[in-house]
């Protein structure tokens, strides 16, 4: 079997564009939990997180292998903010 190709940029970067998206979903899974956690929960903030997350999650599933120009935009859009969110852990 020939991996000619197998590993080709977009397709790594569209790995790095899932992992990005994939990242701050689990972010903002956590902070529904931590806030579900407490006594009185912020209900309006677990609705902004879920909101979030199933704007996030659309994008994910919207995202084509073969989308350069998208898979760079997600990257560009929200790259930094996944570094930020697990630089301080």
């Amino acid at each position: 079997m020939s991996t000619a190709g197998l590993f080709s940029r977009t397709g790594v970067r569209y790995e790095v564009a899932l992992d990005v998206l994939g990242a701050i979903i689990a972010h903002h899974s956590e902070q529904i939990a931590i806030e579900r956690d407490k006594p009185q929960p912020d209900e309006n903030a677990i609705k902004v997180a879920e909101l979030a997350k199933s704007s996030l999650r659309d994008l994910r599933e919207a995202l084509e292998p073969d989308d350069e120009d998208g898979i760079e935009s997600v990257i560009q859009r929200f790259g930094q903010q996944a570094r930020d969110l697990y630089a301080s852990n």
